[in-house]
């Protein structure tokens, strides 16, 4: 089942082809679509799409650019399929073959966009594209296309009359390959000049290298934070989205964030220690409001933390996510997808950790998301991912909320 994305969204390329019966992921095709509501000035758009495989951690390092004056790049393991001189037909309009068990190690990042060609001169640009679209879609044995994900625009109000926009980003994750929707515009007006702001580009992305967590995994809150560039770490925000799957009732998917303070043995000193979205703030936290559609784009619902004001003896911070009213609508967490967990700085709006759940829930209707702990002094984050057969009241009476 292929995924649709948002701006910012990041999708697990291997999970996904799972899912839809691939299990062996080596190879994706990266095909990009659009449409003309313009006439150019006498001229045909010519849109190009490239491909930009570098390093992340190294700015200076090495780089190669895959598009239709550069067809094949690192011994073709990126291959650009042809150009397209006008946009026209349905479908894909140009298409990147990727493998990606060939791509080096050293290579762990891949910009993938689009350029109007002679933009400039024939005064063009992409407040003119209708119906921008990346697709990443493998194939299975029989050659039948499997698409994988799908960003359509979205965006496009934010381009304004730029020559280039960025697609979207393929990284390598210590868990396979992660593609993430960007649909940003960028001030280079030819294919070259995309490569001479890789530095740009690179630092960008350096802000979205979150700590990508597994279910069970643990990391350090400072160090991530210095991994990401973030000097200082006082304000962190938690945010908590997800999509729903498959709902045919009349009522609105209603999902509830929450958190619950705990000391040492991991129970709330008072019930003002559950913070939710009738009871919004405790020392050092803040709930930023209930969500009852999950409708947008980002995080569906968040918490603010200003680390230095949590009391003392709190030692355990756990975010939750249950369904209201699930009996009564016949809703579950079977119904859900893309769910997810982030931690980022408050301060910079840099992304520190994350964690998207993988599992499938079923009937379930509480989730034990994550768990924010101090360890010698310091903050840590573990991701959780468990759930309770008895919803919210069974989380209250875990965790020693007086339900009266």
């Amino acid at each position: 089942m292929s995924v649709n994305l948002q701006k910012n969204s990041r999708v697990n390329l291997s999970k996904v082809s799972a899912e839809s019966g691939v299990v062996n992921l080596t190879r994706v095709w990266v095909g990009l679509g659009w449409d003309i509501n313009s006439s150019g000035f006498g001229h045909n758009y010519d849109l190009d799409a490239w491909a930009l495989a570098g390093t992340r951690n190294n700015t200076g390092g090495r780089s190669d650019i895959c598009y239709f004056g550069q067809k094949s790049i690192l011994s073709k393991a990126i291959h650009h399929l042809g150009d397209n001189l006008t946009g026209a037909g349905s479908g894909d309009d140009e298409t990147i073959d990727i493998k990606l068990e060939e791509i080096p190690m050293n290579i762990d990042i891949v910009f993938i966009g689009v350029t109007i060609y002679d933009a400039a001169r024939r005064h063009q640009h992409f407040s003119d594209v209708d119906n921008a679209f990346i697709r990443i879609y493998t194939k299975d044995t029989y050659g039948s296309q499997v698409e994988i994900c799908k960003y359509a625009d979205q965006f496009k109000g934010n381009l304004g009359d730029e020559y280039t926009m960025l697609f979207g980003i393929l990284t390598r994750e210590t868990n396979g390959w992660v593609f993430r929707a960007v649909g940003e515009g960028l001030n280079v007006s030819d294919i070259p000049g995309v490569r001479n702001i890789q530095n740009t580009l690179l630092e960008k992305e350096k802000k979205n290298m979150a700590v990508s967590l597994s279910k069970g995994g643990k990391v350090s809150l400072a160090k991530a934070a210095a991994d990401a560039g973030v000097s200082t770490l006082k304000n962190i925000g938690v945010g908590l989205g997800w999509d729903i799957k498959r709902y045919d009732g009349g009522s609105d998917f209603d999902l509830d964030a929450s958190a619950f303070l705990q000391n040492a043995d991991k129970k709330v000193r008072t019930d003002n220690d559950f913070i939710f979205y009738n009871n919004k703030t405790a020392n050092g936290i803040t709930h930023a409001g209930d969500n009852r559609t999950g409708e947008g784009d980002g995080d569906d619902e968040l918490i603010k933390i200003t680390l230095d004001s949590i009391d003392a003896d709190v030692e355990h911070i756990s975010f939750t996510v249950t369904i209201h009213e699930a009996a009564e609508r016949g809703q579950n967490f079977g119904m859900v997808e893309n769910a997810y967990i982030r931690v980022f700085d408050l301060d910079t709006n840099t992304e520190l950790i994350r964690y998207d759940l993988s599992e499938d829930y079923s009937i379930e209707t509480a989730l034990v998301v994550g768990d924010l702990y101090r360890n010698n002094g310091e903050w840590k984050f573990n991701a959780i991912g468990s759930v309770h057969p008895d919803g919210l009241a069974g989380l209250c009476r875990q965790f020693g909320v007086d339900l009266g």
